[in-house]
Order: structure tokens, then sequence, then C-alpha cells
């Protein structure tokens, strides 16, 4: 527990009241239950609610005016304090101190002596394992691995051999780094070269061969990568994740792409190979990038936009309907002929107030 002040001071607030409260909990408004509870009133939407409510202490944005509550800590970015707040009364996740005695780890492996490893994980030759890293169970490390230190991988994380992995990052449940990236090739060319060529499907696939992944993938300091999600590694080269890049849930990153810092990408995006993308990008939920194409700094791509060539800096680009090739070539020259037609319309508005003058 912390007094109200001391918290106040932590997250850069103000407070109002007895500055020594003690605050056990943050809580949502509707279950703060006494003056120990700090009720998160985040946004004007909750004030009419307030008055059937028994807040005693709460965090309240400095330009809102909110009374009737005795103890409050005022702050100027209320996101930003709860993410401070948070990491103040977080919970981590339990792991048993120590190396459990299911690990299995290679005896060339070089781990920091305060390095926790659970039950069932596996860490294989030559990997190095930086100091206060902790693998939660079941974690897949392979062979000539780097990682650095303050890790936090969950269960079922499975990383291949030759990843390097920077400081502070977290691997959530099920997440895939460093599988083989979707390479492959026909022996004749097949229906896609065909169409790329010559915009018809005039080949059919042959045997599909098989383009071996020997490239590695690098997750700098500082990223974050959500459940079930997939990061493949470079044909040649490396696939590249920027220093403190947020991944979501389920999202897809192919072979050989290059991802920038402080990047955020919301679940099921999927990246195609080749792909680079700048600094600071947003990507939102089901987008789909295809393959050796470029998306400048501070772009936002919208929710289920189909981005198919280069995005410039700072553009928000959005739209995607799916139809066959011919249709949509079709329907998007149309739609470009309509830019004139307001004024073939006010040429027809002009001659038929002639032709009716003409007839008075």
């Amino acid at each position: 527990m912390q007094t109200l002040e001391t918290l106040a001071q932590a997250i850069d607030g103000e407070f109002i009241g007895n500055a020594q409260q003690m605050i056990r909990q943050v809580a949502h408004p509707t279950v703060a239950k006494s003056a120990e509870d700090l009720a998160l009133v985040l946004d004007k939407e909750i004030l009419g609610a307030l008055a059937q409510l028994n807040i005693q202490t709460a965090l309240v944005p400095a330009d809102l005016d909110v009374t009737g509550i005795p103890n409050q800590i005022k702050v100027k970015r209320p996101k930003v304090a709860l993410a401070k707040l948070l990491d103040i009364f977080d919970k981590p996740v339990y792991i048993p101190p120590g190396v459990h005695a299911t690990a299995v780890i290679d005896k060339t492996a070089v781990i920091a002596s305060d390095v926790v490893i659970g039950p069932f994980c596996v860490v294989g030759p030559n990997t190095v394992i930086g100091a206060q890293t902790r693998l939660v169970s079941h974690v897949h490390v392979g062979a000539d691995v780097q990682i650095g230190e303050q890790g936090l991988f969950y269960p079922g994380t499975v990383i291949g051999d030759r990843i390097r992995i920077g400081n502070r990052v977290i691997l959530q449940a099920n997440t895939s780094i460093g599988s083989d990236g979707f390479s492959y090739v026909t022996e004749e060319a097949g229906n896609v070269e065909s169409a790329r060529s010559s915009g018809d499907i005039k080949a059919q696939n042959s045997r599909i061969l098989r383009i071996n992944s020997i490239g590695t993938v690098v997750l700098e300091d500082d990223v974050e990568v959500g459940a079930n999600a997939c990061i493949d590694r470079a044909t040649l080269g490396e696939t590249r994740i920027g220093r403190g890049t947020k991944l979501d849930n389920q999202v897809q990153i192919a072979h050989n792409v290059t991802i920038g810092e402080n990047c955020m990408i919301v679940s099921q995006v999927g990246i195609a190979g080749s792909v680079t993308i700048g600094d600071r990008v947003v990507i939102a939920g089901q987008a789909g990038i295809k393959d050796h194409i470029s998306i400048g700094d501070d772009s936002i791509i919208l929710p289920k936009t189909g981005v198919s060539g280069d995005v410039p800096p700072k553009v928000i680009y959005m739209g995607f309907q799916g139809m066959p090739r011919k249709d949509f070539l079709r329907r998007e020259m149309k739609i470009g002929q309509l830019s004139s037609l307001p004024e073939k319309l006010s040429q027809l508005a002009e001659r038929i107030e002639a032709l009716e003058e003409q007839s008075v």
C-alpha cells in the first residue's frame, strides 16, 4: 500500500485531500468500496453515474471538474498515469525461483545466475540468456540463440535457432519466433507468375519446390509480441522488429520484413515478405500488406485495409473490396470518370435553360 501523496508523486500527478490516505488497489468506479480503492474516473462520460457511487478516492483528468470526491489525484494524461499505476500495482506471473527440475538445458548454454526457468522448458546448445529473464513453462529456445536481460516468455513460446532477442522483450503464450518463411517456387512458371506478367492466368502450378529459410529474426529492445503471433525468419539476412514495437495477438510477419521503432500492429494483421515499415506506424486489425512494398513513417493503416502499393509517410490509408480483377479495374475507371460529371451536368443545365428560353 502507498499513501495518496506518494502515489501522486510517482505518476506525476497532483493530489487533493488527505495526503496520508493509504491506497490498497486501483479499481473501476463501480467496484470501488472504500477510500483505499483508487477509482479510475478517466473521462466525462462517467460523471453522471458518480452521484450513485460511494467513491472516496479517484484518479481524475486535470481538465475535469469533479465534485463530491474528497481524495483525488489529478493528471494531465490519464492513460499514461494508468500505465504507471498498473506497473506499481502489478501482479506478476508466478514462476518458482531458479531452474525447475524438469527443464532441459544444454550444457553449453550460458544462463545468467538469476534467470528463472519454469517446468518443461528446453534451452539449446550455445544459447545465451541474460540476467533476470523468465521462462514461465514449456518454452522452447533453440541453438545459438541470444536473449537479453529482463525478458518474459510465456508458456508455449517457440524460439528457433540463431534468433537474437534484446532486453525487456515480452513474448505472450504460443508465439513463434523464427519459423520458416513461406517461400516456394514452381519448376515452370505457374498461375501466379503468369498473372503477374500478363494479367491473366495462362499457366498451372507444377511441382512446388521449397526455398529454405536460413536467415534469422532480430527483436530489438522492448518489443512485445502477442499470443499466437508468428514471425518468420528471413530467407537470407534477417527479419527485424524495431525497438519498442508492439504486436498484438495473431499477427503474421513474413520473411525478410523490417519494421521500425515504436510501431503498433493490431490483431490478425498479415504482412507479406520483404515489406519495409517505417517508425511509429500503426496498422489496425485485419489489414493485409502486400509483399515488397514500403510504408512510410507515422502512417496509419485502418482496419481491414488491403495495402497493395507503397504508402508515403504521415498518411491515413483505408479501403478494400475483393472482386475479380477486371471488374475492379472497370469500376475504378468509372469512378475516375465521375470527377467530370458535375461540369457535364452544369453544361447540360445551361443547354436546357437555353432551349426553354427559345421555346417561350
